[in-house]
């Protein structure tokens, strides 16, 4: 059974879009990584992401995600992605090592410029999963029992979509993976679903 993996955050007390141009320069500046950002990912300001790509091939398809989300206040989300992680899937040990070795250094350097103490704030680890309330677990289960995994049929869509339209508590991406993956998704597939769902529900979540 996969291992489910901490979230990991950092809080900051500037504006996220200013603390993500700011790490964005840092992460080009330092040679390491390629780095695009994904302002306005959902309209008016709700979602905005920075991404931390690995250069080198040996790293390919590697590197760190930072995210700030407008339901989310004060806080920056931190996700880890590698197309071969070892082992795989990720332990809580070697995902919180890839982000102790890509995100930490960028995060070292923002506080030295810009005199601030800004940490990565990682989940405490646990035995089990974070408690999934019934309605959530009827939801995820629906999608995922009937699923087509290999190719998502249109009913499928369907009862993907109803996961977030009807449910009232989100599903953290790191635990939906695993979720998927155990349920019968390939780590490619889980990892799509997980990031579709993530955007729809910042969308659902959204500020008006």
């Amino acid at each position: 059974m996969s291992e489910f993996l901490p979230g990991i955050d950092i809080a900051i007390s500037v504006t996220p879009r200013e603390f993500l141009e700011r790490m964005a320069v840092i992460g080009e500046q330092s040679g390491h990584f390629t780095v695009e950002r994904h302002y306005d990912a959902i309209k008016n300001g709700a979602l905005d992401i920075v991404n931390f790509r690995l250069l080198g091939s040996s790293r390919e398809g590697s590197g760190a995600q930072l995210i700030a989300r407008d339901d989310r206040a004060g806080g920056i989300l931190v996700e880890m992605h590698s197309e071969r992680w070892d082992p795989d899937p990720p332990t809580r040990t070697s995902y919180c090592a890839a982000a102790e070795e890509q995100v930490r250094p960028m995060l070292q350097a923002y506080n030295r410029t810009y005199a601030s103490r800004y940490r990565l704030r990682i989940q405490k680890a646990s035995s089990r999963a974070p408690q999934l309330s019934a309605l959530t677990t009827t939801l995820f289960d629906r999608f995922a029992i009937l699923a087509n995994t290999s190719s998502p049929h249109p009913l499928d869509w369907a009862r993907f979509y109803a996961l977030v339209r009807e449910g009232r508590q989100e599903i953290p991406g790191y635990q939906l993976r695993t979720m998927l993956i155990k349920a019968g998704f390939s780590k490619d597939k889980a990892e799509a679903l997980a990031d579709l769902y993530f955007h729809l529900w910042a969308f659902k979540s959204r500020k008006l």
